[in-house]
């Protein structure tokens, strides 16, 4: 064999074993990539409904702000409204935490004709993944409806205590609240004569359960059913004046966290 056959012959083998080094490099590296893939796809499983819950009844850290907001669909009485009210509320909810298990939290409802405003403190209790939660809200309702042959406005204060408790999976949760509703304080305005009550009555009560899940990286989403039974809702405020009884009611509920 001639030298320069040698020569063509180191040459080849030196590019075969080159070739067999960038192969096995390729390899790795495409190992290594996968192992990061599979790694980051674990850490996003490792997401955890109770770190991103909005409704689950558990303290906020000392001076950690969190807020969502809502869509209700309430559904009242035709007695009450005529088949006039048919659109939804709107709802935005915001909790602070004050440390020691107390959170305050309130929001605002509104269709433009009727509105309600409640805010107020609630103590939070977790054993594992299970979440009780008491409150005590101080509401204020405001109603003005000019439209349809009306001519009224309402303003009246409500105490609404609440009882929740709450069950957190992985990466689902369930809710269960309780809500009392009594008046201490309403005027209404008809044509513009004030007529005020001077009783206060129990309004009612609600009973609403929820369900909450992942929607998108940190963002959840709820969907909740309320079963109301009262004397008037905001929504339908002006069959108030004609009502004296309590009816139920549903309430769907559609929410999403920040």
């Amino acid at each position: 064999m001639g030298s320069k056959q040698l020569i063509i012959l180191r040459q080849s083998k030196t590019v075969l074993f080159h070739s067999i080094l960038l192969y096995l490099l390729a390899f790795n590296v495409s190992q290594l990539c996968a192992q990061d893939k599979n790694t980051l796809v674990a850490s996003r499983d490792s997401f955890d409904i109770k770190s991103q819950s909005f409704l689950l009844p558990q303290a906020l850290p000392n001076k950690k702000f969190h807020h969502a907001i809502s869509i209700y669909y309430v559904v009242p009485p035709t007695i009450w409204t005529l088949d006039m009210v048919k659109a939804p509320m709107f709802n935005y909810t915001a909790k602070y935490g004050l440390g020691k298990g107390f959170n305050i939290e309130g929001g605002i409802s509104t269709l433009i004709i009727s509105n309600r405003i409640n805010a107020g403190p609630i103590w939070n209790y977790q054993n594992g993944n299970h979440h009780f939660g008491v409150g005590y809200q101080v509401a204020f309702n405001y109603g003005r409806l000019k439209q349809f042959g009306f001519n009224s406005v309402l303003t009246g204060w409500e105490q609404q205590p609440s009882f929740t408790y709450g069950y957190s999976f992985k990466k689902t949760a369930l809710i269960f609240r309780s809500d009392l509703y009594y008046t201490t304080s309403l005027v209404i305005s008809e044509g513009g004569n004030k007529i005020p009550s001077n009783e206060s009555f129990l309004n009612g009560f609600s009973i609403t359960s929820s369900f909450e899940q992942r929607l998108t990286k940190n963002r959840v989403m709820s969907l909740g059913l309320k079963i109301d039974y009262l004397r008037y809702h905001i929504l339908a405020w002006p069959a108030l004046p004609v009502n004296s009884y309590r009816y139920f009611f549903p309430e769907f509920q559609v929410g999403l966290n920040f």
